[in-house]
């Protein structure tokens, strides 16, 4: 599976870092910084996601990186880089659990839409097209 594919089952954005390299980005704490997933492709570890999470450092160590690297253990990922308050986790893609809770620590919202929805709002966007047309 792609990131692309994954990002389309599961209904989110992807963007591309400036390496041209695709990504679904999570909650940003700062201008700079936030969660993300990625297509992690190193020998060993092919077909398989990884999870960034990077929290703001409250004194020394960041408690909710802890907590989440916990959460993620007992989940089946695996830690591949382990900051003081960020950290890497790898993760099946095709394993749904492991999917869902990725999206859910990242922070990455769906977006899912009706059918009814989906037809009023392009039935919308081609109204706007039109009238800027003319």
């Amino acid at each position: 599976m792609t990131i692309e594919q994954f990002a389309d089952k599961y209904h989110a954005r992807t963007h591309k870092d400036e390496c041209g390299d695709t990504y679904i980005p999570g909650t940003p704490w700062d201008e700079q910084y936030g969660h993300q997933i990625y297509e992690h492709s190193t020998p060993g570890s092919v077909g398989r996601f990884a999870i960034v999470l990077m929290f703001p450092v409250d004194g020394s160590k960041s408690a909710k990186w802890a907590n989440a690297k916990r959460k993620l253990l007992n989940a089946g990922f695996t830690i591949k880089q382990d900051g003081d308050s960020e950290g890497v986790a790898l993760f099946d893609p095709e394993h749904k659990a492991q999917a869902k809770l990725a999206m859910k620590f990242a922070g990455i919202r769906t977006r899912q839409l009706s059918p009814e929805r989906k037809a009023a709002l392009t039935a919308q966007l081609a109204a706007a097209r039109a009238k800027r047309a003319a």
